[in-house]
């Protein structure tokens, strides 16, 4: 039976929109889905999600979901969960697997154990509280929030860089990169800087695609550098067959640890040094039409339509 003919005998679900900060952009990858499953003829059914109470109330009839909500609500775990509980199939990667991936700080702690390279860090609890707690995880003993360093402030469990700062010695303030964030999360993540080019490697099943280099159009791949600049730059990224091989490594290495499966992205920077540094996983990639995971499919002879259905017959099985 080939692939089509097994997902037309499935009840399928389209869930989008959400409640998150990225909202619309998952609007927008649920209407991208939903226009390729029309072209090839699959019958679903498309749902925008607007509340917690919305996906609790989801019907059980539905055989396999595809989960195109970004952010929390999507990427944390939660519909996951509901799903779960419902016996229905979808996309991607587990409740458990989910929950650990959005949370950067958690991600890095488990990657640090398993000696995987991801840059120095301080771990910020209930920032801008009186129960304000900070951990930190570096390397040697230089604080990395020391005046003349370079550091990224980053919410703990967000996507599309919202609320992320670069702060530099006599350019902008640690206090100010934390009202920023903690707009996000009370939870907030201080990382070393990483100077270098920024590359994005994706997952499909059990093949590692071949990595993305990112030229964003600002500072750093920001949500403007994301989805309304057409400055940032994507090309396939060129790398010796050794490097090549250790990025692809890495990437399926950082993926499995958190317990992922089906189909995502993880992020690099490489540095000046040609140092491979993990940044993130993400666990519901981004398909719209300036999408970083459908560019990766094509180098390997896959349109949008081909990513979409593959995706899906993944959750089949």
């Amino acid at each position: 039976m080939d692939l089509i003919s097994t997902l037309n005998q499935k009840k399928i679900l389209i869930l989008s929109g959400g409640w998150s900060a990225e909202r619309e952009i998952s609007i927008k990858s649920g209407s991208a889905v939903s226009k390729a499953l029309e072209a090839n003829n699959i019958s679903h059914t498309h749902v925008d999600l607007t509340s917690e109470e919305d996906a609790r109330n989801l019907s059980k009839e539905f055989d396999l979901a595809f989960i195109a909500l970004h952010g929390r609500g999507g990427e944390d775990g939660f519909i996951q969960d509901v799903l779960e509980s419902k016996g229905i199939k979808f996309t991607g990667s587990d409740s458990k697997s989910c929950q650990v991936s959005l949370n950067k700080t958690e991600s890095k702690k488990i990657w640090r154990d398993l000696l995987l390279p991801t840059p120095d860090f301080v771990e910020i609890q209930n920032a801008g509280s009186a129960d304000m707690k900070l951990t930190p995880h570096l390397s040697g003993e230089e604080d990395i929030t020391a005046l003349d360093k370079t550091f990224v402030v980053k919410p703990a469990n967000e996507g599309s860089s919202f609320g992320i700062s670069i702060v530099k010695p006599g350019r902008g303030s640690l206090e100010e990169a934390m009202i920023e964030a903690v707009k996000y999360d009370s939870s907030i993540l201080v990382e070393a800087f990483v100077d270098g080019r920024e590359l994005t490697v994706s997952i499909l099943g059990n093949e590692v695609l071949h990595p993305i280099c990112i030229e964003p159009a600002g500072e750093f791949y920001d949500f403007d550098s994301k989805y309304s600049s057409s400055k940032t730059k994507y090309t396939k990224a060129e790398l010796s067959h050794e490097k090549l091989d250790e990025i692809k490594d890495y990437a399926w290495h950082a993926f499995s640890s958190l317990g992922c499966s089906s189909w995502g992205r993880v992020d690099f920077i490489e540095d000046n040094e040609g140092n491979f540094q993990i940044i993130e996983v993400n666990t519901v990639p981004g398909l719209t039409e300036t999408s970083l995971f459908p560019k990766a499919a094509s180098y390997h002879g896959l349109n949008f339509d081909e990513v979409v259905m593959q995706v899906l017959y993944l959750s089949c099985k």
